[in-house]
């Protein structure tokens, strides 16, 4: 069995519990991990501000794929970010959503993400509910202004709201003028955009190649469709025992939910 040099996890449903914690456990097992000499890496749709406190809990320095795959830097205490590698959302495509989901879904958030920073038009329930997850507020501001300077990169743009508009918002984006993006739901209430060709998997690609690793070497974690990429791509692909059926069958093995120390048990076996 190739040596594991190189963990990736998701966060969300994965590494942490159901509270957004991370259990006593998970924290020993990657940590007597990283002392054997294997690395660990965050991947998540978060910004990487909101994965730096899970890096910090484990007592890791993690490089992170953030935004699902668009940017994969690392962050510090400071926001300072060193960044390694991105795909921004073509800038005219950005302005082009943001105005569309203005216009024809009012009651919409919509939300932009740029390197380590949050933007949304006002502060309210999708917001305030986001914010509590991530760790962190967004900064209020004119999208539209904000989007027309194009200072920073959009790296992802995340909507918001009941289940009925989210639908009609992805259906509208599958048409051929939105070909650049990809548009995904990680929940019934939330609509993901990247631009075309992010996942997580292409990030890990990248590392691994960077690092003169083999696939063979790294093992992944993960709960959700938009990991399914990852755990094929990694040489040991682990889906947690709350993932749908479809994630389970698409990996070498399935442990605990994540509300249990299944990754601990996991990592205390291939990495040792």
């Amino acid at each position: 069995m190739t040596a594991i040099k190189l963990i990736v996890s998701d966060i969300d449903g994965t590494l942490v519990d159901d509270q957004g914690k991370l259990l006593p456990a998970t924290t020993s097992g990657v940590q007597a991990a990283v002392r054997r000499g294997a690395s660990m890496v965050l991947a998540s749709a978060r910004p990487p501000k909101g994965m730096f406190q899970i890096a910090q809990q484990l007592g890791i320095d993690s490089t992170m794929i953030a935004y699902n795959g668009a940017l994969t830097a690392k962050t510090d205490a400071n926001d300072q970010l060193q960044v390694f590698a991105e795909q921004a959302i073509p800038q005219a495509l950005a302005q082009k959503v943001q105005r569309l989901v203005a216009e024809r879904w009012p009651v919409a958030s919509i939300n932009l993400y740029a390197n380590n920073d949050w933007f949304v038009a006002d502060m309210g329930p999708w917001e305030q509910q986001e914010a509590a997850g991530i760790g962190f507020d967004p900064q209020v501001t004119d999208l539209a202004a904000w989007l027309r300077a194009g200072s920073e990169p959009v790296h992802k743009m995340l909507i918001m709201a009941d289940p009925s508009v989210v639908s009609a918002v992805e259906k509208t984006l599958q048409k051929p003028e939105f070909d650049e993006l990809t548009a995904y739901r990680s929940k019934d209430t939330y609509l993901e955009i990247v631009a075309k060709g992010v996942t997580k998997a292409a990030a890990l690609t990248t590392l691994l190649k960077e690092d003169h690793l083999s696939p063979a070497a790294a093992i992944a974690f993960g709960d959700n469709f938009n990991d399914v990429d990852m755990l094929k791509t990694a040489g040991v692909g682990v889906a947690m025992g709350n993932a749908p059926a479809e994630v389970k069958a698409a990996a070498d093995l399935v442990t605990t939910t994540n509300n249990q120390p299944g990754i601990q048990q996991v990592l205390g076996k291939y990495c040792n």
